[in-house]
């Protein structure tokens, strides 16, 4: 018999750090605006201000690919845990009996 094994724990942390991720995403040009004014320099502020903001688009992107994976990932530990419930709601609903070889459940 097949074994199926799925860390949901390991999953759901992967969709909660692509959130995190997509969240420094968005909030970047806010963190490149404390960077250029932290220079103190009016030409390098401008360069950093420049230069983040030369990202907008590619960041744009990036931050919808980012935010589907998460949604993907989400999605994925979610039917795993229903998949798994169903399963386990189905062993428990055999009827006496209904047991194959080894004692392993079979289809009635």
């Amino acid at each position: 018999m097949a074994d199926l094994r799925f860390d949901l724990d390991a999953v759901r942390d992967i969709a909660s750090d692509l959130r995190t991720i997509a969240s420094e995403f968005r909030d970047a040009n806010v963190g490149s605006e404390r960077i250029a004014d932290a220079t103190g320099h009016p030409g390098l502020a401008d360069a950093v201000r420049s230069f983040a903001h030369s990202w907008d688009d590619t960041r744009e992107e990036m931050l919808g690919t980012i935010e589907g994976l998460g949604e993907a990932t989400d999605a994925i530990a979610d039917a795993f845990a229903q998949t798994d419930s169903d399963l386990a709601d189905a062993f428990a609903e055999q009827p006496a009996g209904a047991t194959g070889t080894r004692g392993i459940p079979r289809a009635v």
